[in-house]
Formats: structure tokens, C-alpha cells, sequence
């Protein structure tokens, strides 16, 4: 009965290393190398603060830097007021405004295709909520 309890307990501290081996291997093989978040804002602010803070804190348990550059399409809420007291927290925060652009997408658009230029890896997220016009165009369309 002993024995059985030691082998019991020999096999799992074995199979805990290999599970945790292939795990590592398979996960720096299979994990994008970016550490460069995008994040496209306009009127954002309910989900910003959390994702910036949770990529950061992901990153710092990874063991890297991360990057984050939030590009703002004209917020009319505390969206930029959110980035700003976040800047402060994470000097590694980027803030860009095009809302004096007048093509927002066209200027995204040309920043994005720059940074790829460089090979940058990015992730790139789009929180920009629809206007409400837009939505009432889709739904007529869909009519």
C-alpha cells in the first residue's frame, strides 16, 4: 500500500514537469511574438482603463515590456481624460489624437500601414462605437 502511494505521488510530480514542458515549448511556438497593442478609440471609456491595465499586468507576468499606442478618433466623452491619468501610470502608453484629422479612417489607416513598414508586429483592436446614424442606415438597409 505504501508503494502505491509513492508511485502515485512519483507519477504525478512526473507528469506535472512534462505538462508543464510541452506546455512552455508549444506556447513560445504557437504565441504571437507581437507586444504592441493598437487600440482604436471614440467614446471608449467604458472599456479602456481595464483592458490597458489588464495587458499590462498580462505583460509584466510574461516577463515583457508591452506597448500600447491608443489612437482616438474624437472622443466626446472621458475617454482621453482616462488615457492621460493612465500615461501617468504606464510611461509605455502612447496617446494619438486624429480627431482634428478630417478623414479619421485615411489617417488610422496611414499610421497603421507606416508601423507595419517598420515590421512592427501589432495587435490591433477597434473599440470605436457606430454613430447612431450608421446603426439607423444599417437597420433600413436591412429592411
Amino acid at each position: 500500500m505504501e508503494q502505491w502511494v509513492l508511485w502515485s505521488v512519483a507519477l504525478y510530480i512526473a507528469l506535472f514537469f512534462i505538462i508543464k514542458w510541452v506546455s512552455r515549448y508549444l506556447g513560445d511556438y504557437y504565441h504571437n511574438k507581437a507586444v504592441h497593442l493598437v487600440i482604436i478609440t471614440k467614446n471608449s471609456q467604458h472599456a479602456l482603463e481595464w483592458m490597458i491595465r489588464s495587458y499590462y499586468v498580462w505583460n509584466g507576468t510574461q516577463g515583457k515590456p508591452g506597448q500600447i499606442t491608443c489612437i482616438d478618433a474624437g472622443s466626446n466623452d472621458d475617454t482621453l481624460f482616462i488615457l492621460k491619468r493612465l500615461k501617468q501610470r504606464y510611461p509605455r502608453l502612447d496617446v494619438i489624437c486624429f480627431s482634428e484629422e478630417p478623414d479619421v479612417d485615411e489617417a488610422i489607416y496611414r499610421w497603421l500601414q507606416t508601423r507595419q513598414k517598420n515590421n512592427d508586429k501589432l495587435i490591433v483592436m477597434d473599440l470605436r462605437e457606430p454613430d447612431s446614424s450608421e446603426i439607423k442606415e444599417s437597420e433600413e438597409g436591412l429592411a
